[in-house]
């Protein structure tokens, strides 16, 4: 335990000091190893053979995928044909980016770049039509969160890679999940609109042509059924999402410029990029703890401290709040799974259960204040302070954890596709 407790100093001293997460995780890292009188060159090793998992190539390519959906006019399709969908309602264009939102991240996986694509479009409408700037922000991170949750998954494909995990079957877990939470968020986003007068039947927002929208509205079932019906891996799923969105962009809606490729790809390895570093620094850090014996230390604490896999559960959920409230996704799910893993076998915890729910309440820190990433793109986007972001963003908050602590009561909210209904595993 006490490589734990200095690990949590060192990186706490780093965060608090505005030190670059991988910085502060490598430091951490050299610093332990160090202190165990171990050669340096093992977190060279160690951060190099982190990297090279075929699985993780899937990050790049689904946002690869994004970002070509965005500049194919995929994007502005599906946006329009959810606005013909809940046109009159309260809180109409809150309720679009919500749902667009959860469709966008059926394709892209990634809560920064479905808060970014989608914002783009809503949030200026939005604006326009009279919603408060910080509620637009809020709104926009809210629906960003369940970019990581809806399959596919970026953070789900680290904890596969991870763990040796079915990513097929974490992806199928996080359906039901995700569009739980999407449906609590839309119920958020009516009852506040129609309180303060948001939106009404009058909005009229012209978000351009929904023709050829069957061939985006087709994008997440033909990703989905290539994975879930053992057609392809994730990683050749991503490839194909690239060539889809390609193709559809370029001879089917004809909006796609050639030239706007190369900037889409350095921008998908920029995105891709950084999650690799930060993955090969939290590898190293979470192998020195193992070498440590914390895991093992860890499963003995809460196997002889907690009675049963239901109170497990509880408080692993309060556990994951916190860290998702101070702690960056990716190194979060490195450093944690391992520690985790002991006390999930111990207690016989279904593994697949258990990797859907923690990496869904660990991405709910994104818009969980101090550290929430979508809090500060909100604040970026609608030039307004953190706290009024975060005032707006507590109904959705509150609505997006409700659903969570009930799936940690409730396994079947997640294990009865993957388990009963596609039979991915036993």
């Amino acid at each position: 335990m006490d490589t734990l407790i200095l690990y949590l100093v060192l990186f706490g001293a780093f965060f608090a000091a505005g030190v670059p997460i991988v910085l502060a995780l490598s430091v951490s890292a050299m610093v332990m190893l160090m202190l165990n009188g171990m050669d340096l060159l093992i977190f060279a090793q160690k951060f190099m053979v982190s990297m090279d998992n075929f699985s993780l190539t899937a990050m790049f390519f689904f946002i690869f995928a994004g970002e070509i959906m965005n500049g194919g006019g995929m994007t502005r399709r599906i946006v329009a044909a959810v606005s013909h969908a809940v046109k009159g309602i309260p809180g109409g264009l809150a309720i679009i980016a919500l749902v667009s939102c959860a469709f966008f991240a059926a394709i892209n996986g990634s809560a920064i770049a479905t808060s970014i694509a989608i914002g783009s479009i809503l949030y200026p409408a939005m604006v326009k039509q009279g919603y408060p700037p910080a509620f637009a922000a809020a709104v926009i991170a809210a629906g960003g969160v369940v970019g990581p949750i809806i399959p596919p998954s970026i953070p789900m494909i680290v904890y596969g890679a991870t763990t040796g995990d079915s990513i097929a079957a974490l992806f199928s877990g996080g359906i039901v999940l995700g569009m739980l939470i999407v449906v609590a968020e839309v119920l958020a986003a009516y009852f506040i609109s129609k309180k303060n007068g948001y939106g009404s039947s009058k909005e009229d927002v012209d978000f351009g042509s929904t023709k050829g929208v069957a061939w985006a509205l087709a994008f997440p079932v033909i990703i989905f059924a290539s994975i879930i019906g053992g057609f392809m891996t994730a990683t050749e799923t991503s490839s194909l999402a690239v060539v889809y969105a390609w193709f559809v962009g370029t001879f089917i809606y004809k909006e796609f410029k050639l030239s706007e490729l190369p900037f889409m790809a350095v921008k998908a390895m920029k995105g891709s990029g950084s999650v690799m570093a930060i993955v090969g620094a939290a590898t190293a850090v979470a192998w020195v703890l193992t070498y440590d014996r914390v895991p093992q230390q860890v499963t003995e604490a809460m196997v002889n401290g907690i009675g049963s896999s239901a109170a497990f559960m509880i408080v692993s959920f309060f556990i994951l709040f916190v860290i998702g409230m101070i702690m960056d996704l990716t190194p979060a799910i490195l450093i944690l799974t391992p520690i985790f893993m002991g006390p999930v076998k111990a207690f016989g915890i279904d593994p697949i259960y258990f990797g859907v729910f923690f990496c869904s309440v660990l991405t709910a820190g994104l818009v969980t204040p101090p550290v929430g990433t979508l809090i500060y793109l909100g604040c970026s986007q609608s030039k307004s302070s953190f706290a009024e972001v975060v005032k707006n963003l507590l109904p959705f908050i509150f609505a997006m954890y409700a659903v969570l602590f009930l799936a940690a009561i409730f396994p079947d909210l997640i294990t009865f596709l993957p388990k009963h209904v596609f039979r991915l595993y036993n």
